[in-house]
């Protein structure tokens, strides 16, 4: 099945408007992607490569965050990939692009 990911695309162009180093398919790994984001980069999203195969296969993955919980939200559910908001900094972000 093919996924649009216009949506999604478009909430990574205006997360980086507002200050987010936002990536899309970044590394291959968590532990890879975190180790590449720049020291002075408070205000971060990303998905890593294992995430996107999860993405391109049903639709939806999730995303590693730091900064603003609510703003990240308000921006992803705006451009309709929301799925669920983490209830932590521990957690990430449960996106669909379905």
């Amino acid at each position: 099945m093919f996924y649009n990911k216009e949506n999604l695309n478009n909430a990574f162009k205006e997360l980086r408007k507002l200050g987010y180093f936002a990536r899309q398919n970044f590394k291959c790994c968590q532990s890879c992607a975190w180790a590449a984001v720049p020291m002075d980069k408070a205000k971060v999203v990303f998905y890593h490569a294992q995430d996107n195969e999860d993405l391109m296969r049903y639709g939806e993955c999730y995303l590693a965050w730091t900064g603003d919980v609510d703003e990240i939200a308000a921006v992803l559910e705006k451009h309709g990939v929301l799925l669920k908001k983490p209830e932590s900094e521990a957690s990430r972000f449960e996106i669909t692009i379905k």
